[in-house]
């Protein structure tokens, strides 16, 4: 019997024969010369799944990154709230790994949050590197906004780790804000942990997908941040991304939508020959019979003004005998001084 290739093995698969390192052309020749095997050249799936990792992170999932952004912009105005500090958490990349490698890549330095996604499956960390963890650690503790930032050489007490605690809880909410569009998340920390040897949420060569994030404080910056989620979590969830490209189209049309009504809308239009600046009192001692001069020039073309807005100069006339005016070009909000005096 042939051996049935994994889920993983095929998307490899899949991705040498997209970018043509595995050729699906036939071979063309006589009957009596037909090879046995096609021609190809050899393949390291290692080396494919290693350029995957590195490359199409947010192809994976479509619009992932869409969510890891609204969680950015959350979790940043959380972090100002709660710390009276101007925090911005910025996204800067999302990549795939397996899940041994993106914990090597955190250098077993800073705090890792376990935490648990129901109804979702295996669950998902968040890591604060050591500069972030020490920069949190001084705010929550009454640093000085002056006081210079100094991130000791060292791993995280437990007591510093619970003190971290408050802030790792505060991500939940700002987790299941970002989720919303997609599904109805209950994240919630399970524990905090600084022996990276101790965190296993999935298997060592489960694919993940990772997030990573610059953190900065008044605008400096105050360490990184990574969000690590198992590929196998948000899976089932594809056709929901996907959908998201719907919201934003219909969002799209609406615009579309209020700019043609808009169009339809009414206004009203005047072909002011001149304007006048008087004061109350002379308003008060007008009767009937006074005249006002106007200073209108007949050679000077007329302001057209929409909503009290000058748009268009125009010449006075008559046609199918009513009053009307020729537009001879656009209002210049240059002219300005054209509308007072004679205008």
């Amino acid at each position: 019997m042939e051996p049935i290739l994994s889920k993983e093995e095929i998307a490899d698969l899949l991705v040498a024969i997209k970018s043509g390192d595995i050729t699906t052309d036939s071979v063309d020749s006589a009957p009596h010369q037909a090879p046995r095997f096609l021609h190809a050249k050899e393949v390291d799936l290692c080396q494919v799944y290693q350029h995957r990792a590195t490359s199409d992170g947010e192809s994976r999932i479509p619009n992932f990154d869409i969510i890891i952004d609204m969680f950015a912009r959350n979790f940043g105005t959380s972090l100002t709230n709660t710390l009276q500090r101007s925090f911005m958490v910025e996204r800067t990349e999302i990549t795939t790994n397996t899940f041994q490698q993106s914990l090597l890549d955190l250098n077993n330095q800073g705090a890792v949050g376990i935490f648990s996604t129901d109804p979702l499956k295996y669950g998902c960390l968040f890591h604060f590197d050591i500069s972030m963890a020490f920069a949190l650690l001084e705010i929550m503790l009454g640093s000085s906004v002056d006081s210079d930032s100094i991130t000791p050489n060292r791993t995280l007490t437990p007591i510093e780790i619970s003190i971290l605690k408050s802030t790792m809880m505060g991500i939940t909410k700002d987790l299941k804000k970002a989720f919303n569009p997609i599904t109805e998340l209950n994240p919630s920390l399970t524990k905090i942990e600084n022996n990276f040897r101790l965190v296993n949420i999935v298997e060592a060569d489960t694919e993940v997908l990772v997030a990573s994030f610059n953190v900065s404080v008044s605008g400096e910056s105050a360490g990184q941040m990574r969000f690590i989620i198992p590929y196998l979590t948000v899976e089932p969830f594809r056709e929901a991304f996907k959908q998201m490209v719907t919201v934003t189209q219909a969002a799209y049309g609406w615009t579309n939508s209020f700019a043609r009504e808009a169009a339809e809308m009414k206004c009203s239009v005047i072909a002011r020959s001149g304007l006048l600046e008087m004061t109350i009192r002379n308003i008060l001692q007008l009767k009937p019979g006074d005249i006002l001069d106007l200073g209108y020039d007949p050679d000077r073309p007329l302001h057209i003004v929409v909503e009290d807005q000058p748009k268009f100069f125009a010449i006075p006339g008559e046609r199918n005998g009513r009053k009307a005016f020729h537009i001879t070009k656009r209002y210049n909000s240059s002219r300005l001084g054209d509308m007072h005096g004679n205008d």
